[in-house]
């Protein structure tokens, strides 16, 4: 079997110090490839000149005219976005062998690099320890430094430390002067502090050397600087200061020993950086994952067994063990940091006990390791966004449950947010620093589900692993177990959980022998438990008292729609950082999102954010154009209008109120909510108020609410205005 393999690496332009390594590196693979298995590679070349333009037209390229199996490569988080429409209109599939912010994942991308928790904070945990809780914050000015930066001044402030200064250069900047004069005279002030550095690609250098040169006294920690730009910038430089990776050369092990002695060979002494031993390692897993599919019975797509064979993929790669999360398609990897030495070489001084999971802020894999939190009372459950007093009831509920190890119930209809409140509530709780266990009750088969959660015993039944397997339950021993949708659990099931509650043991399948353990669980339904309970007989009633020691009742979007502006632009914020754009809302885009029911809830509002951010394209604000039909259908007739000055849309909403018949959306927001009106009733109000206002001429005030006349009689007639 043969198959083509697109190598699309930066070949030319300011990223080109990492592209023609990360190639050299994937070469030396597909050799070993072809060399010893069954499955040959050829690989088809193209350069993204470090453009994500260019990236997009290179990957349309390779996958429909070169007809290529799978991409490799994408360095630069802009790249890889800028690809993924690409990916969505061919099926492409994508091995990203890069560090890269997190929260992202893409059912044809695999995240080959590690994102903040895996080396990130592992560095700036150790240096608050060991050398100060003062950070100056540096970056290049795009995606991926922006992104990270923002989570490490978060880990640091959680973690008691504070941020002093912070400041992003374009990319491919040279000089740093200005940046350096403010820096030596913060020096002065306060001392001492660690500089964490998120500068990329040929810029790289330059800010060491000038470092250097102004014999600044702190260490840099950086997650982006490896061995190839110390190689460029010399050891005199980069000596003493500190590299966070997955990987050093200096790697003991007899695979990575083979690795830099076979890539010297080829390539001369060069220096071997993390990207490329990822890229190295994106081949081999490939390759393991081609294998794993020529054991899987014919039929079907090819490419796409491959792809589900990379979801369970487990291999010994250079950094050491790895595998692949199938859930969100992210590599467990190791933590490694090293200091740079006088010869130029890192010498790791700590590394972690296995490879590390990666965890997310919004996306999660099957265990959670979360992040520890400051306890601050202001900053506790910040996740959470609302203003709503629903949300608000149900938030400081959460706080008193996450203050104790008692059991708690969540409802609410699908997309209210019951996972993100169980994250919250484990994350601010003493059991912080252990697993957090998700598991949904529908996803799982029934007869299936007593294995999952309790483990099983070696042969108990055909097809059980050797040495039996442990259940969820004690995965989440000391931490926190969830068990969401436990409205669909089987009643015969209902009873052992019950057991295991109470006596805080399981018995694994097929074992007679009790295991004790310490857990907190927190379940979620969209069912109405108690209805069930009294009338259908779905579910034992003293499994629910047991449960509901804290219930909480999550309130349908439609119920707080105070909360969709703020909603909408914090998913619109969001979206904005991780793209390196700004976009806003029109006043009437916000107006339609407003009176629309949501059925999704808060889930849905998310899910048409971002399809209206990548429909808008260059725009910069997101018209009600660019929002789907059925909810511009629903309100076509809405009354609240775009005050104009000049072309350009302003945030103002028409009032006939005012003087100058414009007030600021935000004070409209809060006048038109902050007496909890109904959206009919608000229609009403603002109908007789124009109405007031212009004098009882009814051509005029439909001028000033900005809809029709037959649709303001239709108005009137609906709430019985009167018209004289």
């Amino acid at each position: 079997m043969r198959k083509r393999i697109g190598l699309l690496y930066s070949l030319s332009g300011t990223i080109s110090i990492v592209g023609i390594g990360q190639l050299h590196a994937s070469l030396l693979a597909i050799d070993d490839i072809n060399r010893s298995k069954a499955t040959q590679f050829e690989p088809v070349i193209a350069d993204t000149q470090s453009d994500p333009h260019v990236a997009a037209r290179k990957a349309y390229h390779l996958l429909k005219e070169e007809r290529v199996d799978a991409l490799v490569g994408c360095y630069m988080s802009s790249v890889r976005n800028s690809v993924i429409s690409v990916l969505n209109e061919t099926g492409g599939l994508l091995l990203y062998p890069t560090v890269y912010e997190g929260d992202q994942t893409h059912p044809n991308i695999f995240y080959l690099g590690a994102v903040p928790n895996q080396q990130v904070e592992p560095a700036l945990s150790w240096a608050i320890e060991n050398l100060s809780s003062q950070f100056i914050i540096v970056g290049s000015d795009y995606i991926y430094p922006r992104s990270t930066n923002k989570q490490a001044k978060e880990y640091i402030e959680n973690a008691g430390g504070r941020t002093i200064l912070e400041e992003y250069f374009p990319l491919g900047c040279q000089s740093f002067d200005h940046f350096f004069i403010r820096l030596k005279g913060l020096c002065k002030q306060v001392s001492p502090v660690v500089v964490f550095s998120t500068i990329v690609g040929d810029s790289v250098v330059s800010f060491y050397k000038q470092y250097k040169k102004n014999n600044i006294p702190f260490p840099i920690i950086s997650p982006i600087t490896s061995e190839r730009e110390i190689q460029l910038m010399g050891s005199e430089a980069a000596a003493g200061h500190i590299c966070t990776s997955s990987y050093f050369q200096s790697v003991e092990s007899s695979i990575n020993k083979k690795f830099v002695n076979a890539f010297n060979i080829r390539y001369g002494n060069e220096p071997i950086s993390r990207e490329m031993a990822s890229s190295y390692d994106a081949i081999h897993l490939l390759s393991s994952a081609c294998d794993k599919a020529t054991g899987i019975a014919h039929g079907g797509n090819d490419m796409e067994k491959i792809r589900q064979c990379l979801k369970s993929v487990c291999m010994e790669g250079l950094q050491g063990k790895v595998m692949m999360s199938p859930r969100i398609q992210h590599l467990w990897q190791w933590s490694r940091l090293g200091r740079v030495q006088k010869d130029g070489k890192i010498e790791s001084f700590w590394q972690s006990a296995g490879p590390v999971p990666p965890k997310f802020n919004t996306i999660y894999p099957d265990v959670i390791y979360l992040t520890p939190q400051k306890k601050d009372k202001h900053r506790r459950f910040s996740a959470i966004v609302g203003r709503n007093k629903k949300i608000i009831e149900c938030i400081n509920l959460a706080k008193v449950a996450s203050t104790n190890s008692a059991n708690v119930l969540i409802t609410g209809e699908t997309g209210t947010g019951k996972e993100m409140i169980a994250q919250e509530i484990h994350a601010n709780s003493d059991r912080r620093n252990n697993p957090f266990v998700p598991i949904n009750c529908v996803t799982i088969p029934k007869d299936l589900i007593a294995s999952e959660l309790f483990g099983y015993e070696e042969g108990t039944f055909t097809g059980a692993k050797k040495g039996g397997r442990i259940g969820k339950f004690e995965i989440a021993n000391g931490g926190t177990l969830f068990l969401d949708e436990i409205g669909e659990m089987a009643h015969e099931m209902q009873a052992s959980l019950l057991r295991a509650i109470e006596e805080k043991e399981i018995y694994r399948i097929g074992s007679q022998k009790p295991v004790k353990l310490n857990f907190r669980l927190i379940a979620a339904t969209n069912r109405n438990i108690e209805k069930e309970i009294h009338y259908c007989n779905t579910f034992r009633k003293d499994l629910f008292y047991r449960l509901s020691v804290f219930l909480i009742k999550l309130p349908r979007l439609c119920d707080r729609t105070d909360d969709i502006p703020e909603l909408a632009n914090h998913f619109l914020d969001s979206l904005c950082l991780k793209n390196a754009i700004s976009k806003s809302f029109l006043p009437e885009t916000l107006n339609l999102l407003l009176f629309y029911p949501w059925p999704g809830n808060v889930r849905e509002l998310k899910n048409i954010v971002e399809r209206s951010f990548y429909i808008s394209m260059d725009a910069k604000h997101i018209a009600p154009k660019h929002l789907p039909e059925w909810i511009t259908d629903s309100r076509s007739d809405v009354f609240i209008t775009t005050a104009k000055h000049g072309n350009e849309p302003s945030q103002y909403f028409a009032d006939p109120r005012s003087e100058d018949q414009c007030i600021p959306l935000e004070k409209y927001l809060n006048v038109a909510f902050g007496r909890n009106l109904l959206i009919d009733e608000n229609e009403k109000n603002l109908i007789e108020i124009a109405i007031s206002k212009t004098k009882y001429n009814l051509t005029k005030a439909a001028d000033l609410l900005g809809v029709s006349r037959t649709t303001l009689y239709r108005k009137i007639k609906k709430y019985e205005i009167s018209t004289r």
